[in-house]
């Protein structure tokens, strides 16, 4: 049989003595089955996450809270409280919005821990009064040779459960994937054909936002909750500011995360309209991960965005140049982007739904994680 309890998050990894610590080797437990789930549904490591990167990312934050659960397998007497489940809770407090994760061993899975661990982290976020959830899942992959769309598929795993605990799918995403060897001179063509005009300039840096773009920055990424295509995902208004614009960037600092960013500057007004942005990691430095590209409404129709893009790709390969792949995640509906990854090369793999579930109450989802 199986049994739940919410995690104790050790204050470091302590790895230098034997037994190790129980909340050490708990929680390296849990990262050691999150990387399995995801290597098996993707067939490689790209999507690699080191217990000290997950750790560092579940430090409470003032913005931020997020809570470990996990089932345990007790009928093992050679490996008594085998972890064989996880989920979590990440929330804002005193929000009604929250984040949701359950992810289970394959050796394990139709025996109802996934339904016991989502069971506990739907009772505990109505506790704290969180009553809309949000959930991500990698639904089914694709060959990125066929000229059709990603699709939700309804009998894959992930969206028989999603259904079974009355999440309905509010949004689809297509996960793309382009190989940066082969892109590189086709990014550089299209940066070089687009025209910016006398009134736009681009700008680039790694790591933190300067500080003479950084207000102007974070204006924009308080609009891309309201911007970016949500389908039936509920919006969730966002105040960005300098002072939390730095503190995204230290928090990214201890999973060591930087960002590769590319911007547009609108010199008659000194501030920055757009930009696109990469994600990068210490631990994996075959692989990047497109974060947001956003274009404000009162310059769209220039090809900012495609010039973005392109430009962004050509600094991340000289800047990275072990970097061999870039994932990017775009909703079905937002075709100004998907027509800007197919021309730089982006090949769809996977099918990347959403889903919503009220809990009760009258609160408002928030963004998004995952259900296995």
């Amino acid at each position: 049989m199986t049994a739940t309890q919410w995690l104790e998050l050790p204050s470091r990894l302590d790895r230098s003595r034997l037994p190790m610590p129980d909340t050490t080797a708990d929680f390296l437990q849990v990262c050691q089955l999150a990387n399995l789930i995801t290597s098996l549904f993707w067939g490689h490591n790209d999507f690699y996450e080191s217990p000290e990167n997950r750790l560092a990312a579940a430090r409470p934050r003032p913005d931020l809270r997020t809570d470990y659960v996990v089932a345990r397998e007790d009928d093992d007497e050679d490996d008594p409280g085998r972890i064989v489940g996880f989920g979590f809770l990440a929330a804002t407090p005193a929000t009604a919005t929250a984040e949701v994760w359950v992810g289970v061993h394959p050796g394990f899975r139709r025996r109802g821990v996934g339904a016991a661990l989502l069971a506990g982290i739907e009772a505990e976020a109505l506790r704290r009064g969180h009553t809309a959830l949000q959930s991500w899942t990698d639904n089914v992959l694709v060959d990125p040779d066929d000229a059709g769309p990603p699709a939700v598929r309804s009998g894959a795993p992930d969206a028989a459960f999603a259904a079974a605990h009355g999440y309905d799918l509010a949004q689809l995403e297509w996960c793309s994937v382009l190989a940066l060897r082969e892109a590189a001179g086709r990014a550089r063509q299209v940066a070089s054909a687009c025209t910016l005009g006398e009134d736009y300039e681009l700008v680039g840096w790694e790591g933190a936002c300067p500080g003479e773009y950084a207000e102007s920055m974070a204006g924009l990424l308080g609009r891309m909750p309201a911007e970016a295509p949500r389908g039936g995902l509920e919006i969730v208004p966002e105040a960005w500011d300098v002072d939390r614009l730095r503190v995204e960037e230290r928090a990214r600092e201890q999973i060591h995360l930087t960002l590769v960013t590319t911007a547009v500057l609108h010199r008659p007004s000194g501030r920055l309209v757009g930009h696109s942005d990469v994600e990068t990691f210490r631990d994996l430095p075959q692989v990047a991960y497109q974060g947001s590209t956003l274009v404000h409404p009162d310059h769209r129709g220039r090809h900012l965005a495609l010039l973005l893009k392109a430009a962004n790709v050509s600094r991340l390969v000289r800047s990275r140049p072990a970097t061999e792949r870039l994932y990017a995640w775009t909703a079905r509906e937002n075709e100004a982007i998907l027509r800007a990854n197919e021309t730089l090369g982006f090949r769809p793999v996977s099918a990347h739904p959403g889903w919503q579930k009220r809990t009760g109450g009258s609160g408002r989802p928030g963004p998004g994680g995952s259900i296995w």
